[in-house]
């Protein structure tokens, strides 16, 4: 029993090393991740629709909020496929947020596009089935979601 143990253990590892040289042979392939930052501080999201009508009566409210402080564009989608907004904080201009004006910027850029192709901002929190016992996975993905507006590719 214990040499069986041992041998699905052995395979468990070997497994998770293969996975991790594939993994970082992948990635030196790309080039980028696509997250790098702007060097002029532009920060864009692809929205599907039409940009007409992301304008019209004013951007929604959760890039409406920010604009006062903010350089908007909005360019066509490559492949026709929507229009992109591009947004970036104007030199010396006041947010008007607490914490990181970047963080605020991607989050409004998030929200903004929900708003426009749903209705509204989709979220994770409050869970429908209610509360659930803090487990040690349970709480890397709480934690995930928590923090999933502050980082990662837009």
């Amino acid at each position: 029993m214990a040499g069986r143990a041992a041998a699905a253990v052995g395979v468990g590892v070997a497994g998770i090393a293969a996975g991790l040289v594939a993994r970082s042979l992948v990635k030196k392939e790309r080039g980028s991740d696509g997250d790098g930052a702007h060097p002029d501080g532009w920060k864009a999201v692809t929205i599907l629709g039409a940009a007409e009508d992301f304008e019209r009566g004013g951007y929604p409210e959760p890039l409406e909020r920010l604009s006062e402080s903010l350089e908007i564009r909005i360019d066509p989608a490559p492949g026709d496929k929507g229009f992109e907004v591009h947004a970036r904080v104007r030199a010396g201009a006041d947010s008007g947020v607490d914490g990181d004006p970047d963080t605020a910027l991607r989050a409004a850029l998030r929200d903004a596009k929900q708003v426009f192709e749903t209705g509204e901002v989709l979220r994770a929190t409050p869970r429908p089935h209610g509360d659930r016992p803090r487990t040690l996975l349970g709480g890397a993905v709480d934690e995930a979601e928590d923090d999933a507006k502050g980082e990662g590719v837009l």
